[in-house]
């Protein structure tokens, strides 16, 4: 469903009924700017990583302990809230890395992370795009992989001209309400089946007691 969306088969109307305008081609720095702030002062001392099952996350909670010590965090970088992150690293989730958007905490990240704050648009809709695979060609086209094959090398310009299909903001609204309705079923049945599993194992118990 996300593919048609966002390669326009799939178009959203008015609430008049009307069709909306055509989408923008523009770039993400036309939208965002990367987030600069570093953590000088260790007055932040909470480290976040980008995970592509599980978006950005307490460091401590994904690898179950710390790994970096308060005394190497000056070079961090600061992220906000509402921030998103973009971790280099490639995996079977996510082939040119994953692009995911800060929910948990205000943290800190390593310099091998590009962050940026979006200054236009509807954020939920931006999430959405970069949860599909509509920017991967782009991304491919202008970057190696890294010394270790494992990473993609791009450089700061060339990240911040990746283009980014840009509807008007009211269609950005309806597609991104629209999603969130399809993950809010999708989390409903998720729910619906681990009490079903819940109540098998129970079954199970008592049957063979």
């Amino acid at each position: 469903m996300m593919q048609q969306i966002f390669s326009q088969k799939l178009r959203f109307k008015a609430d008049d009924g009307s069709d909306f305008e055509d989408w923008d081609d523009i770039t993400l720095g036309e939208i965002s700017s990367k987030s600069l702030a570093k953590n000088k002062d260790e007055s932040i001392s909470e480290v976040l990583t980008n995970s592509a099952t599980q978006g950005v996350i307490k460091q401590s909670d994904y690898f179950e302990r710390d790994i970096v010590t308060t005394s190497n965090l000056k070079g961090y970088y600061v992220v906000e809230i509402g921030d998103f992150v973009y971790n280099p690293r490639i995996s079977s989730q996510a082939p040119v890395g994953p692009i995911k958007r800060n929910k948990q905490c205000l943290g800190v990240m390593s310099p091998l992370y590009t962050v940026f704050t979006t200054n236009k648009g509807d954020i939920n809709y931006l999430e959405y795009f970069f949860e599909s695979s509509i920017w991967h060609d782009y991304v491919k086209s202008v970057s190696n992989s890294g010394a270790r094959h494992d990473r993609m090398n791009i450089k700061n310009q060339d990240f911040f001209d990746m283009p980014i299909l840009y509807p008007c903001l009211a269609e950005q609204t309806k597609i991104a309400n629209f999603l969130n309705s399809i993950d809010q079923k999708i989390d409903n049945v998720t729910e619906q089946i681990d009490h079903a599993k819940t109540w098998k194992r129970g079954l199970l118990q008592q049957m063979f007691v």
